[in-house]
């Protein structure tokens, strides 16, 4: 499993098709057309554990991800992201379960949910982030 960056190796991912149309129907014509072209090269070759950093287990906007990795879109430094979580099939093979596409982080004030809100939504039966400002 990679650590905070991966080893070279590269992970299937498996998309939730709703989810996935979900985020698109929320994004920018910009961010839907980097979401596409993201989500063709990894069904095409796979998610590089390269990309992929650790989300924080519990994080300062109250975000809970254990298990959870992200990847910047476009790759090293795009403003959207994409979060998955890793598991393991009925053959115990491992592989990333889309979670969420969305804004990495929005300016301070705005109310819309970034891709680590989303994610925990997602992954927490829609429960509240634990954010204090919010």
């Amino acid at each position: 499993m990679p650590d905070k960056r991966g080893h070279g190796a590269s992970f299937r991912v498996e998309f939730d098709d709703t989810a996935f149309a979900e985020d698109l129907a929320h994004s920018t014509p910009a961010g839907r057309d980097s979401a596409l072209r993201k989500r063709v090269a990894v069904e095409r070759d796979g998610q590089p554990a390269d990309d992929l950093i650790t989300c924080d287990a519990e994080a300062r906007d109250g975000t809970r991800l254990p298990g959870c990795f992200k990847t910047y879109v476009p790759w090293p430094a795009g403003r959207c992201g994409m979060v998955y979580e890793f598991r393991f099939d009925k053959d115990r093979r491992p592989y990333l379960a889309f979670l969420a596409f969305g804004i990495r982080h929005h300016p301070k004030g705005s109310h819309a949910l970034t891709v680590y809100e989303i994610a925990h939504r997602r992954l927490h039966a829609d429960e509240e982030p634990a954010d204090p400002q919010r």
